[in-house]
């Protein structure tokens, strides 16, 4: 998606740009915000401004060099994602945490599923957890630590733990 910005922005960034050359020069170093301000006749602070609305987006659909077909989108990295062993670990652990809820009923199932977001889908509150049961809040807190116990039981029975925390909720 293309940005545009206004005429009068795209006129004083080149004057700063050509000014900010002109002082490089005579200066023998990088013009500060406050030099560059004081030359064109505008606030520093406008100066840094300008100087960030400047700064020209990379397309990552763009090839690297004129000679390669590789696209600077394919080596940028993406810090949220997950490593091969991290997807591996969480597959292993959803495996075995699905294992442990077979010991519950299908009620206590659902309502661990909703508060904790098991579903795919946010936590919920067990407020909100209890309108969908027709039940208090209290009800869900007891049947949810009835659960979780239930869990720890079939956890500790288990000959290879899972590294998994329950929650207690008071």
């Amino acid at each position: 998606k293309t940005i545009r910005l206004p005429v009068h922005l795209v006129d004083k960034i080149s004057k700063m740009r050509r000014v900010s050359l002109q002082m490089s020069e005579e200066l023998g170093r990088e013009p500060t915000d406050e030099e560059l301000g004081d030359e064109i006749g505008i606030a520093s602070g406008k100066v840094s401004q300008l100087k960030t609305v400047s700064i020209r987006p990379a397309s990552l659909d763009a090839p690297i060099s004129d000679d390669d077909s590789t696209e600077f989108g394919e080596i940028v990295g993406d810090e949220e994602a997950q490593t091969p062993f991290e997807l591996l670990r969480d597959k292993n652990l959803r495996n075995e945490v699905g294992g442990l809820l077979d010991v519950l009923d299908d009620r206590e199932k659902k309502i661990i599923f909703q508060r904790f977001g098991l579903d795919g889908g946010k936590p919920k509150t067990l407020e909100e957890v209890g309108k969908k049961f027709g039940v208090t809040r209290e009800r869900i807190r007891q049947l949810q630590n009835i659960a979780l116990s239930k869990l720890r039981r079939a956890l500790s029975k288990k000959e290879r733990p899972v590294d998994v925390e329950l929650p207690v909720e008071a």
